[in-house]
């Protein structure tokens, strides 16, 4: 498992509720989920023009909700950048497949245009799949850190 060092949070696009603390200007702060190693999973309240941030969730991650936890953020990471690659040589067939069709005309690149088509035919089912294995492991790793909260919350 890889670790990273620089913090990370996402917004989980909840408005602060009238328990949730002002910014130091006097807005309604909103509530975040950190992402750093230290505190996976963890909710905090913040301004993002001022900075002010607060802990929602008091106590520390247990160790192995904190290991389950970043070990999701990294498999989503690396398919990320998997998406990314493929998105990328999927543009790149096609801008090959785009040459061979202006030079569509003559007879011999008939056969060349179908075996390009075959391979972007080919690329494009790939992509497919490892964009819906990305939809699982992230819904997957979703719900564990969802069911990892709940159960630190409960507790």
């Amino acid at each position: 498992m890889a670790s990273s060092q620089s913090s990370s949070s996402a917004s989980i696009g909840l408005n602060a509720t009238n328990s949730a603390p002002l910014c130091h200007c006097s807005q309604p702060t909103s509530i975040s989920i950190s992402w750093t190693d230290a505190n996976p999973g963890r909710r905090f309240f913040e301004c993002e023009e001022h900075g002010f941030f607060e802990w929602l969730d008091k106590d520390m991650p247990c160790l192995w909700p904190k290991k389950s936890l970043l070990e999701a953020r990294e498999k989503i990471r690396r398919q990320t950048e998997e998406i990314k690659a493929l998105r990328e040589a999927l543009c790149r067939a096609n801008a090959q497949v785009a040459k061979v069709h202006l030079t569509r005309s003559t007879a011999p690149n008939v056969d060349i245009l179908k075996s390009i088509e075959d391979i972007v035919k080919a690329q494009t089912i790939h992509f497919d799949q490892k964009f819906l294995q990305f939809v699982v492991y992230s819904w997957g790793g979703f719900v564990v850190a969802t069911t990892v909260i709940a159960y630190m919350l409960k507790g």
